[in-house]
């Protein structure tokens, strides 16, 4: 028996139709894409030097609480950035150097933080050369503000008995860094006022002081003279601007 099947031959044309046609199409795709090449990347390396400080950082907080200090190794610079609520006056320090390099004083001398001329490391490689670092000590602290006691119209007057209550914006809660004088119109310390209760007043930034630590203790401030106000607190100094008056 013969018989014919017809009806295959159109799917199988469409098919190969649609091949062809994807063929030629990833053909014309490919045709489409160009090769570009890049610009040869160049690397640079250089030799870093066997004299620096890799970091430096003040533990005084404890290890986990480490305040890392900025190091510039070309400059020659160390920049600590210090809160100034913590009242420090010396820095506990940890360094880290390249190995075999040394570094004088070493990092566990204690710095001062008011010191009088630059604190400096002077670093040492294997090969003999040295290098100099300048410790730079930044205080962050709000700008300290004192209110008046007195007024352009009015003068304060205060009995040698009494004491005086202060008034004003970001004093340092320490008696230990906060203090209070009465200077001369040249800013001359006259005499340094003592700590009336155990401290200050952190949220009003209040502070009571007395003339001295005892009734006893003599005066030495001129009676019916102006004086003015002046308090330090850590790192800054404020004075008021208008005078008071001590009486007997």
């Amino acid at each position: 028996m013969n018989t014919k099947i017809t009806k295959l031959k159109t799917p199988l044309f469409f098919v190969a139709f649609t091949l062809f046609s994807l063929l030629t199409s990833c053909d014309n795709e490919e045709e489409r894409w160009t090769d570009v090449k890049e610009d040869p990347v160049t690397e640079i390396v250089t030799d870093l030097d066997a004299r620096r400080i890799i970091s430096f950082k003040v533990v005084n907080p404890g290890e986990s609480q480490a305040i890392y200090s900025a190091v510039n190794n070309l400059e020659k610079t160390i920049t600590v950035y210090l809160p100034s609520y913590y009242e420090y006056e010396y820095l506990e320090t940890s360094i880290s150097l390249p190995e075999k390099t040394t570094i004088t004083p070493a990092a566990t001398e204690l710095v001062p933080v008011f010191a009088k001329t630059p604190f400096t490391y002077t670093t040492k490689a294997a090969d003999g050369t040295t290098a100099v670092y300048t410790v730079k000590i930044v205080i962050q602290q709000p700008k300290l503000v004192l209110r008046e006691l007195s007024s352009e119209t009015s003068t304060y007057t205060i009995p040698v008995s009494s004491s005086m209550f202060l008034k004003g914006e970001n004093f340092v809660p320490s008696y230990e860094v906060t203090k209070v004088y009465a200077v001369d119109a040249q800013g001359n310390k006259k005499w340094q006022f003592q700590q009336y209760n155990e401290g200050l007043d952190i949220f009003s930034f209040s502070a009571a002081y007395v003339f001295g630590g005892t009734s006893s203790e003599a005066i030495t401030l001129e009676p019916d003279t102006d004086y003015w106000i002046q308090m330090e607190s850590y790192n800054l100094t404020a004075t008021m601007k208008y005078p008071i008056r001590i009486t007997k």
